[in-house]
C-alpha cells in the first residue's frame, strides 16, 4: 500500500516536471516568434557599439534557436575603429537559460565565437585599438562557458615593430566571473579556467607549433601549467604565473626547450646554411609592469644553454684562426652569433646580420662543447659563463645585453689561451639595429702560427701576467 502511494507520487512529480519543461520550451519559442529580427539586429548593433566604444556591424539577420537551449546567433560580425576593421567573426552564438528567461533574466550563460580574425595594435601612446575605456563601472559577470573556434590572431606593437601571429587557435574557458566595478576591481576578482591551443604561433622568423596551455585562476592570479609546444624541432615545456590583481601586474616564467635543432636556428639566419646538433635551453624569468617597456626593464632571472657536439658547413674556424693575424677575413663578433642564439636570439639578428660565418670560405667546423649562461637583472642580461670549444681553439664572450633599450653593453668576443687569457678580442657596443663594431684587437704580437700561441699561452711568450678573460666551465682543447 505504502509502496503504491510512493510510486503514484513519483509519477505525478515526473509529470509536473515534464509539463513545466514543455511550458518553458513553448514560452521560449513564442518569445522568439514574436521578435522582429531586423529591429533586434539594429538594437543589438547599437548596444554593442555603445558598450565596446567601437563600431559594430551585423551582416545578416539574427538567428534564434531552441534545440540546444535558447540562443541567439549573430552572423557576419564586424568590429572597426576609426574606419579600420579590427575584428570579424563568422558567427557568435549567445546561449541563455530557459528557466531564467521565464522570469525575465536575459543574461547569457555561454558564448561561442566561430572563426574570428582579430588584429590588436598597441599605439606609441600605449593605447590598444580594440579597447577604448568607457566611463562608469562594469557590471558583475558570470559566464558558464566561453568558446573561440579556429581563430586567427595578430598582435602588433607600433613602437617596437614587434608582430606576433596565431593561427587556428581554439579557446575554451569555463566559470568566468568577476564582481564588477572599475577595471582594477574587476581584475582583483577575475576567475576562470580552461584550455588554449594554437596550431602555430610566429614572430618574424621564429615560430612554434602545437601550442597548448592549461589555465586556472582565482582573484586575478592565473596559473598556466602546463605550457607545451614544438619549436626549432625541439620540445618546449614549462609553466607561468600571471598576477593581474594588483596595480602593477607581475609574471613568472619557467620554461625549457629541450633538444632544439642547431641547424633549424642557423637556417633562420641563412636558409642555405647547413648545420647540425642539439641544444637545450632553460629560462627562468620574473617581471613586473603594466607595459611591455616596464616588463623588459624589470626582468630578472637566468637563461642557460648547453650542447654536445655541434657542426656547420662552409667555414673552417680552426683553419681561419690559424693565420688570423694575416687574413682577418671575418669578425669575431660573427662567431659570437652562436652565443647570441640564447639571450638575444632573433631580436639582435633583426637589426644586425651576422654574415662572417654564414657566407663561409669552405670546409666545416665542429664545436665540441658550448655553454651559454646568463644572469638577468633589471632587463640586462650579463654573460656569466659563455664559451665554446673546437678541436683546436676556445672562444669566450663577456659583457652584457640590455633589453630595456635594445643595446650591447661592452660585449666582447675573444680567442683565449690555455690559461683563459685573451689572444685576440673584438668589441661591439651600441643599439642592436646599428651597433659600433671595433676592429679585432690582436693583444700579443704573433711571430708564428696563432695555434702555437694559443697552446703555449700568452704568459709563456711575453713573460708577463695577463688578465684572465675566461675562467668558466669549458676547458681548453
Amino acid at each position: 500500500m505504502v509502496g503504491g502511494v510512493r510510486e503514484r507520487r513519483l509519477r505525478i512529480g515526473l509529470v509536473v516536471v515534464l509539463v513545466v519543461a514543455a511550458l518553458a520550451v513553448v514560452a521560449t519559442l513564442a518569445l522568439w516568434w514574436l521578435v522582429d529580427t531586423e529591429q533586434a539586429r539594429k538594437r543589438l548593433e547599437a548596444e554593442l557599439t555603445e558598450t565596446l566604444g567601437l563600431d559594430v556591424e551585423i551582416g545578416q539577420a539574427l538567428q534564434f534557436g531552441i534545440v540546444q537551449g535558447p540562443s541567439v546567433t549573430i552572423p557576419g560580425l564586424e568590429v572597426s575603429r576609426d574606419g579600420q576593421v579590427v575584428a570579424t567573426a563568422e558567427s557568435v552564438r549567445v546561449g541563455f537559460s530557459a528557466s531564467r528567461l521565464l522570469v525575465g533574466d536575459i543574461h547569457p550563460t555561454d558564448l561561442h565565437i566561430k572563426r574570428p580574425e582579430l588584429l590588436v595594435e598597441r599605439t606609441p601612446s600605449g593605447e590598444f585599438n580594440v579597447y577604448k575605456p568607457q566611463p562608469g563601472e562594469l557590471n558583475e559577470l558570470t559566464l558558464q562557458r566561453l568558446r573561440v573556434s579556429d581563430a586567427q590572431l595578430t598582435y602588433r606593437d607600433q613602437t617596437t615593430e614587434m608582430k606576433w601571429q596565431g593561427e587556428k587557435c581554439n579557446l575554451d574557458l569555463r566559470n568566468i566571473r568577476h564582481k564588477g566595478g572599475e577595471l582594477a576591481q574587476v581584475l582583483e576578482t577575475l576567475a576562470a579556467g580552461g584550455e588554449l591551443q594554437c596550431h602555430a604561433v610566429s614572430q618574424e622568423r621564429f615560430s612554434m607549433s602545437e601550442l597548448s596551455v592549461t589555465a586556472r585562476g582565482e582573484k586575478g592570479v592565473f596559473e598556466l601549467d602546463p605550457v607545451t609546444a614544438q619549436a626549432l624541432e625541439g620540445k618546449l615545456s614549462g609553466r607561468a604565473e600571471v598576477d593581474v590583481s594588483s596595480q602593477t601586474p607581475a609574471i613568472q616564467l619557467e620554461n625549457k626547450l629541450t633538444g632544439f635543432d642547431f641547424g633549424a636556428f642557423m637556417s633562420m639566419l641563412n636558409p642555405d646554411q647547413v648545420a647540425a646538433g642539439k641544444i637545450d635551453l632553460d629560462l627562468a624569468l620574473n617581471a613586473k609592469g603594466s607595459s611591455w617597456q616596464e616588463l623588459r626593464q624589470s626582468a630578472s632571472g637566468r637563461l642557460d644553454l648547453s650542447s654536445g657536439e655541434l657542426s656547420f658547413d662552409g667555414f673552417d674556424l680552426d683553419d681561419e684562426l690559424e693565420d688570423y693575424t694575416d687574413t682577418q677575413r671575418f669578425n669575431l663578433i660573427d662567431v659570437g652569433a652562436i652565443f647570441l642564439a640564447g639571450p638575444v636570439g632573433l631580436v639582435v639578428t633583426r637589426g644586425y646580420e651576422f654574415t662572417g660565418l654564414l657566407e663561409g670560405s669552405g670546409g666545416s667546423t665542429t664545436i665540441d662543447q658550448m655553454v651559454s649562461e646568463w644572469t638577468i637583472e633589471d632587463g640586462v642580461a650579463q654573460a656569466s659563463d659563455v664559451a665554446f670549444r673546437t678541436p683546436e681553439n676556445r672562444l669566450a664572450l663577456s659583457g652584457a645585453l640590455s633589453f630595456s633599450n635594445y643595446s650591447f653593453k661592452d660585449l666582447r668576443v675573444a680567442v683565449v689561451d690555455s690559461e683563459g687569457c685573451a689572444v685576440v678580442e673584438q668589441q661591439i657596443t651600441g643599439p642592436f639595429h646599428e651597433p659600433e663594431i671595433e676592429r679585432p684587437n690582436v693583444l700579443v704580437a704573433v711571430t708564428g702560427p696563432m695555434l702555437d700561441l694559443v697552446e703555449r699561452g700568452v704568459q709563456a711568450i711575453t713573460n708577463e701576467e695577463c688578465e684572465t678573460f675566461y675562467a668558466g666551465s669549458v676547458e681548453h682543447p
